[in-house]
């Protein structure tokens, strides 16, 4: 089959040639792709401003050997808040960023892109200072590494819990502290993110605990990385 059609989220963009364009797409059912847009770069594009990052869309490709052409784009969501908005703007690029760092090309992760699609329509809805924070744990534990959060990640005793530890991969009780220290507070909270409550933690308002758990949700996903994300630096006062 030359020709394919999906619903796709576009992560990021680079210039090409003299007037094409690279579009690097995380799409429902084929993974991430990377698909050139001719003449995109010229002024009378016939792809308009529909191939902007973190623009949904439901696109046609030709398939190629390393890189599809696109044929066909129609917008499925503008996300008009989002682009108006920089705090908005620059969580949803980093977003983008870590679904496309995790993520290797062809490879079907519907359930990441079921993740970053509805965190850019919660982040167009409503801008929760916990939501960027909240996206990463997730992504994490989608991936395989959910944090041990209800006993000690080194000795599995159920006993109070007072650090976090990213080598361990979860919090510790007082004898085997390492890492970063944790408030109970903030375990309750990462606890809801993971544990089914995630639309009663995401109401929580800005506060030190909310900062606690953002901080750490940053660690986590830069050492699950193993490399620092570039657009998160402007966005370091909730993180």
């Amino acid at each position: 089959m030359k020709s394919y059609r999906d619903e796709a989220v576009v992560l990021r963009t680079y210039k090409f040639g003299e007037a094409d364009r690279v579009v690097v797409l995380l799409t429902r059912e084929h993974g991430k792709v990377r698909a050139v847009a001719k003449g995109v770069r010229k002024g009378k594009s016939r792809f308009g401003g529909r191939l902007e990052p973190l623009s949904m869309i439901d696109i046609q490709l030709h398939l190629g050997r390393s890189l599809d052409t696109i044929q066909q784009v129609e917008l499925v969501h503008t996300h008009t808040k989002l682009r108006t908005d920089f705090a908005r703007l620059t969580q949803g690029l980093s977003m983008a960023e870590a679904i496309d760092t995790l993520t290797p090309d062809r490879e079907p992760v519907g359930h990441l892109y079921e993740l970053l699609s509805r965190a850019l329509i919660e982040l167009n809805r409503h801008q929760s200072p916990l939501l960027l924070g909240a996206f990463y744990w997730k992504v994490l534990a989608a991936d395989g590494a959910s944090p041990v959060l209800d006993s000690c990640a080194r000795c599995d005793e159920p006993a109070e819990l007072v650090a976090f530890d990213l080598v361990e991969g979860g919090a510790l009780c007082s004898q085997c502290r390492a890492g970063t220290p944790i408030s109970f507070a903030a375990l309750e909270l990462l606890r809801r993110v993971l544990g089914g409550a995630l639309a009663q933690a995401l109401e929580a308002e800005d506060s030190p605990v909310v900062n606690e758990v953002n901080a750490l949700a940053r660690r986590a996903m830069e050492f699950h990385l193993e490399r620092r994300l570039k657009s998160i630096g402007v966005f370091d006062r909730h993180l």
